[in-house]
């Protein structure tokens, strides 16, 4: 899924990491449907897993910051992706890539960034626009 400049939340630094979580999810996509080794995939991963705990950290404390109501939700949704992302990482390192894994990652990861970008970071980005 590519980026559009109407998921922008108005936050300049977040916007940027969602821009960024989206090329590296749209990396992810074309990797798996273009054929990737398990070592490549590994490391994509991981860089994928970095930026977006580095992304939450920010994303978090930018709500804590604002006192927004929304912030256990947005913890327990980021906690609940770190924890998915983890199980599947998990799955590849120990039993390599497979066809049902690659679909997995897919779905779940791709689907879950941009599904939480234009759900509930939206919400979060209308509650800083009404601050403005």
């Amino acid at each position: 899924m590519k980026w559009n400049k109407k998921y922008a939340l108005g936050i300049a630094a977040i916007d940027a990491q969602h821009r960024q979580l989206f090329r590296l999810s749209d990396d992810l996509d074309a990797a798996l449907q273009n054929g990737i080794r398990t070592e490549d995939l590994d490391a994509l991963l991981l860089r994928l897993k970095q930026y977006a705990a580095r992304h939450f950290t920010l994303e978090e404390r930018q709500m804590a910051d604002l006192n927004y109501a929304g912030l256990v939700e947005q913890q327990k949704k980021h906690e609940e992706f770190v924890h998915r992302f983890g199980d599947l990482h998990q799955q590849l390192t120990t039993d390599g890539l497979s066809a049902e894994l690659a679909n997995l990652l897919q779905q779940e990861l791709s689907g879950w960034i941009r599904d939480h970008v234009t759900g509930m970071d939206q919400q979060f980005g209308s509650f800083y626009k009404s601050r403005a």
